[in-house]
Order: C-alpha cells, then sequence, then structure tokens
C-alpha cells in the first residue's frame, strides 16, 4: 500500500468519525464540531502555504470559509442580541483574512484568524452543557 493511499484511507476513516458523530449530535455538539472542524482546516491551509502547495491553500480556503458561512447562518440575532452580532463581525473578519490573496503574508493572516477563532471555541467549550 503506497503512502497516498495510507493518507486517503486515513482520511476516509476521519470523516465517516466526523459524519457519525455530526448524526447523532445535538444542536451545541454541531456547532463544537463545527469549530474542531474550521481550526483543522485552517491549520491545513497554514501547513499547506509554508509548503507552497497553492492547490490546497485554495481547498482548504473554500471549506474554512464553508465552515465560517455555517457557523454565521447558525446564529439568532433574535435571542444572542449583541452576542450574535459581535460574533458576525469576528467572523466576517475571519473570512476576510483568509480570503486575502499573496502567499507571502498567508500565514500570518490566516493565523490570526484561528486565533480569532480559537477564542471563541474555547468560550463555547466552557459552556459545554453537561450530557
Amino acid at each position: 500500500m503506497t503512502l497516498q493511499s495510507r493518507i486517503q484511507r486515513a482520511s476516509s476513516y476521519q470523516s465517516v468519525a466526523t459524519d457519525s458523530r455530526v448524526l447523532a449530535a445535538d444542536p451545541y455538539e454541531l456547532v463544537a464540531v463545527l469549530f474542531e472542524e474550521l481550526r483543522d482546516t485552517l491549520n491545513l491551509m497554514i501547513e499547506s502555504a509554508r509548503r507552497g502547495d497553492d492547490a490546497r491553500i485554495f481547498r482548504y480556503r473554500a471549506k474554512a470559509l464553508a465552515i465560517l458561512g455555517g457557523l454565521d447562518e447558525s446564529l439568532n440575532f433574535d435571542a444572542a442580541g449583541d452576542l450574535a452580532q459581535t460574533l458576525h463581525i469576528i467572523y466576517a473578519e475571519a473570512a476576510k483574512r483568509i480570503q486575502m490573496e499573496g502567499r507571502e503574508s498567508c500565514v500570518e493572516r490566516v493565523e490570526s484568524a484561528r486565533e480569532m477563532i480559537h477564542e471563541i471555541e474555547k468560550a463555547w467549550t466552557a459552556i459545554a452543557p453537561f450530557h
């Protein structure tokens, strides 16, 4: 078995595990999964930028933007008011940093977006309901 086929197989297993987790998740857990997936995707985007792998940068950028869009769409402005508005602004700023072109500063921009999102993820984890 080649290294590439091992990587693809591992990726398939990870995808199945994530899919299974999503199917069994409550709304809180779904958002937690989105944060984890976003963090992992931003890490992969940073690694790809450091290697100069433009094709993977674009693929991970598209995935990260889709996840940010999902997080933004899940905001309940009626119930959360100012908090939802603040999160909307943060998600928009993170998306802006991720979308900017130019490999020279790609790593720094994506790292800053990852740090912004990581702070929200930590807060989300801190309010975890007991299951």
